[in-house]
């Protein structure tokens, strides 16, 4: 089975890990001059029991001096080397997962719709966390690793070469046995972890969904889903836990079978008179110190792989191109120019499935045009394509006569305000949800919003006025409240153009009639773009486009279409046979 290791995720690591390498390397310096302390520590050991042997009882007392002294520098080289490596790795990852967060909101759309937000959480934190915590312990122990191994075994060549010899004659052969099968491992992690992930996704969907949840009953079939998910997960730890002791086995053989014949020839090396006893003490007890590392290197080098597949799921957030950035150009609709302008416009979210197909729009400043269609006509696509969230596969969108491929997506969407049907609400305040729609919006500001959106009056019904908290998602409040809420938002930021994706489609028809007020008062001024579930909400725009087929079949008045005895006059009779209800 063969595993390539992605370079771009060492890039990152050494990106990250470059800005606090002082850090790392104060843990580095700690942990090697623990290592070189040690060999002075067992050399220290021969020559009291040497000394104790000969019954040199006076040279005894200064050696014994010494071992307190270098004791002592061991303890601190051990605490400098844990500060030190918690430092660097909490630093590192800090930064990692700060940047998650902030390039996570610069990814595109498409991105993100392609990717749960479960697994998303899981990449940002169990992943994160997995690194960080190999980071801190496995990471500076790795790097150790070879100078531990050089010192002491120059130590031991220097105190019987041919001992030396017969002990680690097995290890070239154990050892690459032993991490034969850290490959397997690494690719059984990823696919761990990705289960997890989906895990995450179905605890989201309880969490997110539990009315329906409840509604449906739907208890046990998401809890025996979570309950596959856990067992799928659990199934491939167990694998991997096979692999690794698969590993660990041999890897303990390596550390054994030294033991054993420094245990053996070396009695029989002491008895030829070939090696001193305190020699074979100071041996027997620095072959341990070089075999520990060595047999710690074995779930070392199984937790490197296990970090490096989490650090490959962290870093594919971070390696995601972000949204385009463009030119800084001014944010205006100024000039005789159309607002919004298609040109050839094609687009799909799959790509042998267009949606749109050389669309062709202008939309003059001012205008209110609505879009008429069947449903996944693509009347949503063509706001999603105004705000940016998606990028034509071909043709081009023009704003104030600039196209958006030229320009900075901030800056365009600093002209529009964006309305949907599911207006989402942050668990904050709500004096909070309305002020994000203006950076340093003033308090009057915010009740002038509210107050046009005819928010004002419920919001100082409920029990702490502006302060309320609206909970996750607006929980705490009606349909119709979070809509006039996100429309007092919208009236706030004061954009030019306004695109309303079904606003009220999930209304009755009180809360319809409150927000369609408030629709009527964002309006004024602006160039809006309407999609609506019914023909009547459109029906007093200055022009209907008719999408069909990818295209804009028909565009007129609703008077004109109806004289046209078309697509949109077919579409007004099923609406009427419908009783007007949505299409």
């Amino acid at each position: 089975m063969k595993e390539k290791s992605n370079p771009k995720i060492f890039k990152n690591i050494i990106f990250y890990a470059r800005r606090y390498f002082p850090w790392a390397l104060v843990a580095v310096l700690a942990t090697v001059s623990f290592s070189f302390l040690e060999v002075m520590k067992a050399n220290i050991l021969r020559a009291i029991v040497d000394l104790a042997q000969s019954g040199n009882v006076n040279g005894i007392l200064p050696e014994f001096l010494k071992a307190v002294l270098i004791i002592i520098c061991v303890m601190v080289c051990i605490f400098l080397s844990r500060y030190a490596a918690g430092r660097f790795s909490s630093s590192v990852m800090r930064d990692v997962k700060r940047d998650s967060a902030r390039h996570i909101s610069q990814i595109p759309l498409s991105y993100m719709n392609s990717n749960r937000s479960g697994e998303l959480l899981s990449k940002m934190s169990t992943d994160a966390d997995s690194v960080q915590s190999f980071m801190e312990g496995d990471f500076i122990q790795l790097i150790q690793l070879p100078f531990t191994i050089v010192f002491y075994a120059i130590y031991l060549i220097w105190l019987n070469p041919i001992l030396f010899l017969a002990c680690f004659a097995t290890l070239p052969i154990l050892i690459p046995l032993g991490a034969s099968f850290a490959i397997p491992f690494r690719v059984g992690s990823k696919k761990y972890m990705k289960y997890l992930g989906k895990v995450s996704n179905t605890v989201a969907d309880m969490v997110g969904g539990i009315s329906v949840v409840k509604s449906y009953n739907m208890e046990r079939a998401l809890a025996d889903k979570y309950q596959s998910g856990i067992e799928r997960a659990t199934n491939m730890a167990l694998k991997n836990d096979k692999c690794q002791y698969k590993g660990s086995f041999i890897f303990n053989l390596a550390r054994n079978i030294p033991t054993l014949t420094c245990l053996v020839f070396g009695g029989y090396l002491c008895f030829k008179g070939s090696l001193t006893l305190g020699a074979l003490i100071a041996f027997s007890s620095l072959l341990g110190q070089t075999l520990s590392p060595l047999m710690r290197a074995s779930s070392m080098f199984f937790n490197l792989k296990s970090a490096s597949a989490s650090a490959e799921r962290v870093f594919s957030i971070i390696n995601e191109p972000s949204e385009q950035e463009g030119s800084e150009v001014s944010a205006s609709l100024n000039g005789d120019v159309p607002a919004i302008q298609f040109e050839n416009v094609s687009f799909g979210y799959e790509e042998d499935k267009p949606v749109l197909k050389n669309l062709n729009l202008s939309i003059k400043k001012g205008e209110t045009v609505g879009f008429a269609g069947a449903s996944g006509c693509g009347k949503s696509t063509i706001l999603g394509l105004i705000c940016g969230f998606y990028r034509p596969s071909s043709g081009r969108i023009l704003i104030g006569g600039i196209d958006m491929g030229d320009r900075n997506l901030k800056a365009v969407r600093s002209l529009i305000s964006y309305v949907s049907q599911d207006a989402y609400l942050f668990p904050f305040s709500i004096y909070d949800n309305i002020a994000m729609g203006k950076s340093g919006a003033t308090k009057e500001e915010v009740i002038a919003a509210a107050k046009a959106a005819y928010a004002h009056d419920f919001i100082m019904e409920t029990e702490n006025g502006y302060d309320t908290i609206v909970g996750e998602r607006g929980s705490r409040l009606s349909g119709g409240q979070i809509q006039r809420i996100s429309i007092a938002r919208a009236m706030l930021k004061d954009a030019p153009i306004l695109l309303l994706d079904e606003a009220t489609s999930a209304l009755d028809v009180k809360a319809e009639a409150e927000v369609q007020k408030a629709l009527d008062n964002l309006s004024i001024g602006r160039t809006v773009l309407v999609v609506a579930h019914r023909l009547s909400t459109i029906k007093g725009a200055d022009r209907i486009a008719v999408i069909d087929n990818g295209i804009v079949a028909e565009c007129g008045s609703h008077d004109e279409l109806l004289k046209k005895d078309g697509l949109y006059a077919k579409l007004q009779n099923v609406h009427s046979q419908q009783g007007g209800e949505a299409l």
